[in-house]
């Protein structure tokens, strides 16, 4: 494994713990993360219904108690992402009633609309997706993910401050849409230095445990490339953290690194959609895409036999969404109006 790619569920600085949910009973492939400071607790994602469980088994193994979860993050509302967090939130709830889940007012709404999102990726993967349920308002407290991507991090817009062994640690969230239009990234500050940062699927996903390559996060029905580019641009602009973690799977450690990935997959990005565009072009049929796009794909993926037929429909999906941006397949009727709802709140 390369070193500066962090995959194993543990510890991966002084406050952040990287945790492998395991997503459909395969390694390396979906993460969640626990800040653990002097007081209290945050968890950032809470996986599926299935996976949510994990989260506390590994925060009693590691002896982090429950009462002290104050509050839960999400990045966005995709079920295999946040699909558990009423699940979580029951559980946690129990231990801190005033644990909150802190997020903006589209993934709240989202996580409550989410029939026409199950059922989509029911589809595709079956009863692994889990259950989802309503959450209460009352569960909530809202905040607006800011737009000011400053260079400088004491510029940085805060909403919470923590402290680690009497040393600040201070919350920023940062809007970054195009994967989801409530999608927003987690970033954490001390000592003036962004000492890591949750991008999320902002930055595509890490699919590989020693190589820097990444793949896209162009699933359907919101993925919208201009948008998700612009978010790209606009996380280039920060200082380069010193650590970063994706929703799909892992974390990079080392400026170098992190400045890497970001160009690399901004590039691997255009050149996605260029691909696209001309595949489509020879023909324009979803299965000669596909076809065309696996083996372009494949070598991004460390894939066992066990991860195989997910993997498929991973690829089918990323193409397909990217179909959708590029205006070569439409919505339903229904998936239309939503989508339109929430890209123009």
């Amino acid at each position: 494994m390369n070193k500066t790619i962090i995959t194993q569920s543990g510890r991966v600085n002084e406050f952040i713990h990287l945790l492998d949910l395991k997503e459909f009973g395969i390694k390396n492939i979906l993460s969640s993360y626990i800040g653990v400071f002097d007081n209290n607790c945050i968890i950032m994602d809470s996986g599926s219904s299935r996976d949510s469980p994990k989260i506390i088994e590994y925060l009693n193994q590691n002896q982090i108690p429950l009462h002290n979860v104050s509050y839960l993050l999400t990045t966005h509302h995709h079920f295999d992402h946040n699909g558990g967090m009423w699940k979580l939130y029951q559980k946690i709830k129990k231990h801190n009633p005033n644990v909150k889940i802190l997020t903006n007012a589209k993934t709240k709404a989202l996580l409550n609309e989410y029939e026409f999102h199950l059922a989509r990726g029911m589809r595709t993967y079956g009863n692994l997706v889990g259950e989802m349920r309503r959450i209460p308002d009352k569960a909530f407290e809202i905040i607006g993910a800011s737009t000011n991507f400053s260079k400088d991090p004491s510029n940085l817009d805060i909403i919470k401050t923590f402290k680690k062994n009497g040393e600040e640690v201070k919350l920023s969230v940062l809007k970054t849409p195009g994967h989801t239009p409530d999608h927003q990234s987690i970033v954490f500050i001390k000592n003036n230095e962004i000492n890591f940062i949750f991008f999320g699927e902002a930055v595509g996903t890490l699919y590989h445990s020693n190589e820097l390559i990444t793949s896209p996060t162009s699933m359907p029905i919101f993925f919208d490339y201009d948008t998700y580019m612009d978010s790209l641009t606009n996380l280039m602009k920060l200082e380069t953290p010193l650590r970063c973690g994706f929703g799909h799977h892992g974390v990079v450690e080392g400026k170098k690194n992190i400045k890497y990935l970001l160009e690399e997959h901004e590039n691997f990005m255009k050149d996605f959609h260029i691909k696209v565009k001309k595949f489509y072009e020879e023909n324009p049929t979803t299965k000669y895409v596909f076809k065309k796009i696996k083996p372009y794909f494949q070598k991004r993926y460390q894939i066992n036999s066990h991860g195989k037929d997910i993997f498929d429909n991973i690829i089918l999906g990323l193409v397909y969404g990217m179909m959708m941006s590029l205006g070569y397949r439409s919505p339903s009727d229904k998936e239309a109006k939503i989508i339109d709802r929430y890209k123009n709140q």
